[in-house]
């Protein structure tokens, strides 16, 4: 079994999940806590004990702790209770005291180190709104523990995380109406047919029901599918394979499009068009677009549930307070759309969308540099939006029109390299928009860690579907509704 060592800071948001996630990954470990001097006082060393019992616990008011010897015990390094002053010390590498030693250590050693961010505010204020400035500054460090490779989880899914990023599968799925959940959890036994066939491999490659539904590689846990149960099903009977999953299991379909599905097989889409409109950031870029215009597209945002409205910088605000009993987000444009401003007025551009309520950027890259050759202007253009918008969805739209099959391939690699999350084909204001073709090169080069947006010409519900299975997980279109409607557009973009 593999070494885990646990550090406890002084943190007292959801200690149960933190507790409950140590006791469940005590099962597949051997676990070692390290509770900090803050911890002792603010959680109690008594309480601790009594929660992990038979774990090993390691006190900060000791003299005679090793933060170098702990470190190299360790395989995986997990914190299930992350403070506000942990998190700004392992972000500066402060080396002011042991457990910010042990993980320094640990990074050096290059271990996992999985956090759980539950207790980074103290319980005895109310968490920071959204759009404050220390949300916001807190936002920035979290994505700086990103960049150090550290894994940023809460405690209801750190045990979880930290087997996924063990390479760890130890969980029981069912897929049967039954709802039977099979076996020991030492290896996936998978029901996927009435017949009650159990399929049993480390490598789980799994074709579920005529309806066509493909997982590949190692399943971790779906929740919500064991409860999820067709309302047709009744007692004894079998299922008919009506292909209609979408619709009737839809807790099972949300699960498995979490977990990675690129696809979902269906006999009906109806369904279908309504979960694309997830996947949908509703656009109104045009010039001469109005506030009267811009209310309308936050309703019909609202209405259908778009991932977000996509607008020019100067409504950001108008669409936060329109969106903020929503789920829909707010995405703006920075340096749109000719990409030809310098890297610091993109940067300035993009802090000031974002302290007025922007929640993702869409930014244009030189493109005249990169089609120079001038490779390094480009990477420091996306770097300087990079770092004005940590903590936030940060798209980098390279414009596929104007660049050969090479250009493209660059542009995505530089915009993998920078950091972002997302390459985006068009503005919409170029001499076309997205192609399937130019989807699937993206997804090649990007991998599928980065999201692939497809923009500009995609007028219908099967010109998205054509996206969508090329590789793209987001759609920029300004014909949304047509698209949800199952009906065919007339716009530009």
């Amino acid at each position: 079994m593999k070494n885990l060592l646990c550090i406890f800071m002084g943190g007292d948001r959801n200690l149960e999940d933190a507790f409950s996630a140590v006791q469940k990954l005590s099962v597949n470990f051997i676990i070692k806590c390290y509770v900090t001097k803050a911890g002792t006082k603010i959680i109690g060393i008594d309480r601790i004990k009594r929660e992990l019992q038979g774990i090993e616990i390691i006190t900060g008011n000791g003299e005679n702790v090793d933060p170098h010897k702990m470190s190299l015990w360790a395989d995986v390094l997990v914190i299930p209770v992350l403070t506000l002053n942990g998190l700004s010390k392992i972000v500066s590498l402060m080396p002011d005291s042991v457990h910010i030693n042990i993980v320094i250590g640990a990074l050096e050693k290059g271990i996992p180190v999985i956090v759980s961010r539950d207790s980074i505010f103290c319980s005895c204020y109310p968490e920071p709104l959204p759009n404050s400035a220390l949300f916001r500054k807190v936002e920035n460090m979290i994505s700086e523990l990103k960049s150090l490779g550290i894994t940023v989880s809460t405690g209801k899914r750190l045990a979880e995380d930290v087997l996924r990023v063990c390479d760890m599968v130890g969980y029981k799925i069912t897929y049967s109406s039954a709802g039977k959940v099979l076996d020991d959890g030492s290896k996936i036994k998978v029901t996927t047919t009435s017949a009650g066939k159990i399929i049993d491999t480390s490598e789980v490659i799994v074709t579920q029901s005529s309806a066509g539904k493909v997982f590949a590689g190692k399943i971790s846990k779906f929740e919500g599918i064991l409860e999820d149960i067709c309302p047709a099903f009744q007692s004894g009977a079998e299922c008919s394979s009506c292909g209609k999953c979408v619709e009737r299991k839809k807790m099972s379909t949300e699960a498995v499009v979490q977990a990675g599905a690129n696809r979902i097989g269906a006999y009906d889409v109806k369904e279908i068009k309504k979960e694309i409109a997830r996947l949908i950031d509703h656009t109104l870029l045009k010039a001469n677009a109005t506030q009267e215009e811009i209310v309308k597209l936050c309703d019909e945002a609202k209405k259908y549930g778009f991932a977000s409205v996509c607008v020019n910088p100067a409504y950001v605000s108008l669409c936060k307070q329109l969106l903020k009993d929503s789920n829909v987000k707010v995405c703006t444009v920075i340096g749109f759309p000719l990409g030809a401003t310098t890297p610091t007025v993109k940067a300035i551009e993009a802090k000031e969308a974002i302290a007025n309520g922007a929640d993702e950027v869409d930014m244009v890259i030189n493109i005249g540099a990169l089609k120079s050759g001038n490779y390094q202007l480009v990477l420091d253009d996306i770097k300087a939006v990079r770092e004005a918008t940590r903590g936030k969805i940060l798209k980098v739209i390279i414009e596929t029109a104007y660049l050969t099959k090479e250009e493209k391939i660059k542009a995505c690699e530089l915009a993998k390299e920078a950091g972002a999350d997302f390459v985006k084909t068009s503005t919409g204001f170029g001499p076309s928009g997205a192609t399937a073709e130019d989807v699937a090169l993206m997804r090649s080069v990007v991998g599928p860690r980065i999201g692939v947006k497809a923009s500009g010409g995609i007028r219908s519900f099967e010109d998205a579907v054509k996206m969508i299975q090329a590789g793209a997980t987001r759609i920029g279109a300004s014909a949304s509704v047509a698209i949800v409607r199952g009906e065919q557009a007339k716009t530009q973009y």
